[in-house]
């Protein structure tokens, strides 16, 4: 039989951030590393990349209409920045919000790449902890939140790729000609570490920036 390829997310509702937190940790401490994100933003900003690591990830402004690549939210969460460090067992920064939008950060196991347009503008409240399901997507034709497994395929032969410290998580995005098939693409892309910028240390108070669209700046 077919693999599935999602299933129903979970959702906190009201449970403590520490308690759920400690249960993730606890749920994720015997399972694989995973890396994955969401076929939905892939397919929303369909050719869409972003270069600059002070802004990696590729997502959605809701407010704006617009796609854009976004600083991690962690990274400056009411003035605390959030890090996982390499040899803790919990390297990977991620991101969930409460049905409230309140932002949520923690470490896991699991090489997320997290869509703030999803986990705070359409599935607040909702979280995947699975390892073969762990990438919290939106479904626009049902109109619901799931849990998705890596839409790259061969994920074990495609994770065991990343094995450079510095591209660790496996991203999905898409590709179209003007006249042709859209084009799944799968890349090893940098740890979601925040960058200094500038002299002694200086941090970017900035938040989001313009994608590259086929080697243009929009």
């Amino acid at each position: 039989p077919a693999r599935a390829r999602s299933k129903c997310c979970s959702s906190h509702g009201g449970m403590p951030q520490v308690f759920a937190l400690v249960a993730a940790a606890v749920g994720l401490l015997s399972a694989p590393l995973a890396s994955a994100s969401s076929v939905y933003i892939a397919s929303l900003c369909r050719g869409g990349f972003c270069t600059d690591p002070k802004f990696p990830i590729l997502d959605f402004d809701q407010e704006n209409g617009k796609c854009l690549c976004r600083a991690h939210p962690c990274w400056d969460n009411s003035g605390i920045s959030h890090a996982c460090p390499d040899d803790s067992g919990f390297a990977f920064l991620h991101l969930t919000h409460s049905q409230d939008g309140e932002l949520k950060c923690s470490c896991s196991r699991l090489a997320i790449y997290d869509s703030v347009h999803i986990s705070r503008d359409l599935c607040p409240g909702h979280a995947c902890d699975s390892a073969d399901f762990p990438i919290l997507d939106w479904e626009p034709v049902e109109g619901k939140c799931l849990c998705r497994a890596s839409p790259c395929p061969s994920q074990a032969d495609l994770a065991g790729q990343c094995t450079d410290p510095d591209t660790p998580i496996l991203h999905y995005r898409e590709e179209k000609d003007v006249a042709g098939p859209v084009k799944p693409k799968c890349d090893c892309v940098a740890k979601l570490d925040r960058p200094f910028s500038g002299l002694r240390g200086k941090r970017s108070d900035q938040s989001s920036a313009s994608c590259t669209w086929n080697g243009k700046q929009f």
